[in-house]
Formats: C-alpha cells, sequence, structure tokens
C-alpha cells in the first residue's frame, strides 16, 4: 500500500492541484460557478496526475471520462464549438506534459511552471466561468508556478539559492495581486503560511541532507495551503 501511494506522488497531487484549486475559488469569488463542474474539473486534475505517475491505461480512461464529464457538465453540451476546443485543449495538456517531462531541469521547470500555473489557473477559472480572466491573473498563476518549481528544487548550494529566490518571488507576486484588487486584509489571508515557508528555507541551510526531494512535501503543503487560503481570502471578502 505504501508503495502504491508513493508512485502516485502524494506531493506532485497537491501541487498539480494548487493551481487547479485557485482559479476554481477565484471564479467562486466573482461568478456563481456550477459546484458539480468545478468538482468534476478538480478530479480530472487528480486522476491526470495518477495516470502520468503510474502510466496505467486504467488511469488514462478515467481521466479522459472525467474530463468528458467536466465539459459537458460546464457546457451542457459535448458538440459545441467551445467544447470541442475545450477537449482539444486537454488532450495537448497530456501530450506536452508526457512529451517534455524528463528532457532536462530547464524543460522540466518551465513545463512545471506553465501547467502548475497559469495553464491550471487560468484554464479552472475558464471551465468555470466560460470567460478569461483579466492580465493581472498572471501575478498568481505565475506565483503558484514559481513555488511548483521551488518545490521541485535540487538540494546543492545553487539549488538551494534557487529555490529559496522562487519561493519568495512566487510569495512576492501573490502579495502584488492581492495590492492590485480591493486592498483589504482578508486578501492576504495566505500569509498565515509565511512561517511555514520562512522555516522550510532556513532547514536548507542549516541541514546538510543532500537529496533533492527532502524539503518538497512540506514545500507542497505550504503551496497547496497558500493557493487554498489566497481562495477562501478573496471568497470571504464577499461575506
Amino acid at each position: 500500500m505504501k508503495i502504491k501511494i508513493k508512485m502516485c506522488d502524494p506531493s506532485g497531487l497537491l501541487l498539480s492541484l494548487s493551481g487547479i484549486v485557485l482559479g476554481v475559488l477565484l471564479a467562486v469569488a466573482e461568478y456563481r460557478v456550477d459546484l458539480w463542474a468545478a468538482l468534476a474539473l478538480i478530479l480530472t486534475t487528480g486522476l491526470m496526475h495518477i495516470y502520468m505517475q503510474t502510466q496505467n491505461r486504467w488511469w488514462m480512461a478515467a481521466s479522459v471520462a472525467s474530463a468528458v464529464l467536466t465539459v459537458y457538465l460546464s457546457y451542457g453540451t459535448l458538440f459545441s464549438l467551445e467544447s470541442l476546443i475545450l477537449l482539444l485543449f486537454a488532450y495537448f495538456i497530456i501530450r506536452m506534459a508526457r512529451g517534455m517531462r524528463g528532457r532536462g531541469m530547464i524543460s522540466d521547470g518551465v513545463l512545471t511552471c506553465l501547467l502548475n500555473g497559469p495553464v491550471a489557473l487560468v484554464g479552472a477559472y475558464f471551465v468555470c466561468t466560460h470567460s478569461f480572466p483579466y492580465w493581472f491573473f498572471l501575478f498568481p498563476s505565475l506565483s503558484i508556478g514559481f513555488l511548483c518549481v521551488a518545490a521541485d528544487g535540487t538540494a546543492d548550494n545553487y539549488g538551494k539559492v534557487l529555490t529559496n529566490l522562487l519561493i519568495y518571488i512566487g510569495i512576492a507576486l501573490m502579495v502584488t495581486y492581492s495590492a492590485l484588487r480591493i486592498f483589504v486584509p482578508v486578501h492576504f489571508l495566505f500569509l498565515i503560511t509565511l512561517p511555514a515557508f520562512i522555516c522550510i528555507t532556513a532547514r536548507m541551510f542549516m541541514k546538510k541532507e543532500q537529496a533533492a526531494d527532502t524539503y518538497r512535501p512540506a514545500l507542497a503543503l505550504s503551496t497547496f495551503a497558500l493557493a487554498l487560503l489566497t481562495g477562501v481570502g478573496f471568497i470571504g471578502y464577499l461575506f
């Protein structure tokens, strides 16, 4: 059982869901969103992640079925132009992820940033609202993207510096986004996670571990918490 759970990469699952969850919550903060479509989108993301880790055809079939269900719940049909475009986009994302993975640190880093950041957040927002967000959504999407890349950083001295830069640039981008919106304390609820990030980055330089994934679980959990609290903060402003 432990081996199977490890194969599914729980930390990677949290990173994959961070942008999706934030996109859904930000959509909820601005529109009335179909709850079932949002839940199906989150399920699809989880199934696709498991498929990417296991390369099992059953998980692939489940991912496709869930994606089709997501589109149907969002548009009420599978035969409109918008529905077909969305299905083709989902197929393109899967193919791109399979084709680029493992081609080197730079390629993997760019892929992780794009898929877990802008693609996930903007895609989730679009599925839930049928419209694209404003330009300043670039800030939270890159924030999540940078944090996801940081979670996959190496443990040598160069990697530690780069990881720290990505973490604090990511947090700064989220602060910038929150400040660009209505400046109220609840929009900065995600800063509750700041002590966790500080603790993680401090331990990177204090400890001598050389394993590349030593801090990945903690960073993944902190990133997911930041995404969740950001969305909750914007929804909380409505009440």
